[in-house]
């Protein structure tokens, strides 16, 4: 009978702890204010410590010991701890509990730029008396070195507070020089062209300019900069002008009907010609002739044309055309002779000749720029010249003076000068 007693004694207390311990909250014992960051606290499941349980602290790589009742945990952040609480053996009676530990928590500046070359570096930084930083780049240094853009994060202690920044870089390369036009860079005396940099980022031009375009009508080298943060690019391209000269003599500029009028042509730098009578286009040789079947006054132009398209015009405006009767009275010049002529051998042009009317006693003396006596001839009526002095010597290319003086059909004297140009 005494046994049995013991025994029923024995069961109630047993049932008494086990009621006792499943109507109590499981909990954990810790802290309820915001910890001193880095600074190690002891968490506690609640409970009684012999009562034939096993623990299971969750993250467990956070807690010192992640299988004991009491566990120390030291806090880097605010972080969200649970212990999971199992009788031996019985997975099916168990119990958690959850506790938030709160550090105190302050934002801070990052210093450093918000961009980052492409090919370069940055560098970021916070103030050096923080403690313990860690950046998102696994660094553990105030400062770091960055070759990418992105967000890069810190976290750091300020005595028992936490304190975290960030800072985003974006990404930057070297602006790049180009320049484009509008036209080709071979350019005709008098056109234009705009030069326009591809890049609007800080364009200076060697002209002066900071327009992100300019235009110039001077031949030369242009040079385009374009910079920023990261550097400077640098291109130039060059402007051609390309002139053509057009130039002519007439074999005349006063004769009769239906007499051949021959046109020498002296062009600089042309490969291709149009001849004009009165405004019609009447040849595209490089020399030309033509005859005029009407008396009149008659304009001769010579276009010129290189080989980029541009063009010169060359004007001779009178070229008088009279018939025999006329050619015979008064009205008529005395002397004609070209302004210019090419003793070059080809068989055109190669002499100088002065065409005389009704006169006598011709005399012409010709000089040089030294006022030296290269040719002359005396009391004729036709005179030519091939270019040689007095020694049958080729002169070189210049431009000679002409004195000349005769009779004319009235008996009277008649002296005067002029000049003639020797190309070759």
């Amino acid at each position: 009978m005494r046994d049995l007693i013991v025994a029923l004694v024995i069961f109630l207390i047993s049932f008494s702890i086990s009621a006792t311990e499943k109507s109590e909250e499981f909990r954990i014992i810790g802290p309820s204010d915001a910890v001193c960051v880095g600074k190690t606290i002891t968490l506690e499941a609640s409970g009684p410590s012999n009562a034939g349980y096993e623990y299971y602290w969750y993250p467990a790589d956070k807690v010192v010991s992640p299988y004991l009742k009491k566990t120390d945990f030291i806090p880097t952040e605010t972080t969200t701890l649970f212990v999971v609480r199992t009788a031996y053996g019985n997975y099916n009676d168990l119990d958690t509990a959850y506790i938030t530990i709160k550090v105190n928590e302050q934002e801070i500046e990052v210093y450093g730029p918000d961009f980052v070359c492409l090919g370069s570096s940055a560098s970021l930084e916070i103030a050096p008396y923080y403690s313990n930083p860690i950046w998102s780049t696994g660094k553990k240094k105030n400062q770091i070195v960055v070759t990418h853009p992105g967000i890069y994060s810190v976290k750091a202690h300020d005595g028992c507070t936490l304190v975290k920044g960030s800072q985003y870089l974006d990404s930057k390369t070297e602006p790049l020089s180009r320049i484009m036009t509008n036209r080709s860079t071979d350019l005709c005396p008098g056109d234009q062209i705009e030069l326009r940099s591809f890049s609007a980022v800080n364009p200076s031009w060697s002209n002066g300019s900071n327009s992100r375009s300019v235009v110039v009508k001077n031949a030369g080298t242009y040079t385009l900069q374009n910079g920023n943060e990261c550097g400077i690019d640098e291109t130039d391209i060059k402007i051609n002008i390309h002139s053509v000269t057009a130039d002519f003599i007439p074999s005349a500029t006063e004769l009769q009907i239906s007499e051949n009028l021959d046109l020498f042509n002296h062009s600089k730098s042309g490969v291709r010609y149009e001849w004009y009578q009165n405004g019609e286009l009447f040849s595209k040789e490089k020399n030309a002739s033509v005859k005029f079947q009407l008396e009149g006054n008659y304009k001769i132009e010579l276009h010129s044309f290189n080989e980029y398209g541009c063009k010169d015009i060359m004007t001779y405006p009178s070229i008088v055309v009279v018939n025999q009767f006329e050619a015979e009275t008064e009205s008529k010049q005395d002397i004609i002779f070209p302004s210019a002529f090419t003793p070059n051998g080809d068989g055109k042009n190669d002499v100088f000749q002065i065409y005389t009317g009704d006169i006598k006693n011709l005399d012409v003396t010709i000089y040089n720029r030294w006022g030296q006596v290269i040719f002359e001839q005396i009391n004729t009526t036709e005179v030519s010249w091939n270019g040689t002095d007095l020694n049958g010597n080729k002169l070189e290319q210049g431009q000679y003076v002409i004195n000349y003086s005769y009779i004319n059909k009235f008996g009277e004297p008649i002296a005067n000068s002029s000049t003639v140009n020797i190309l070759r």
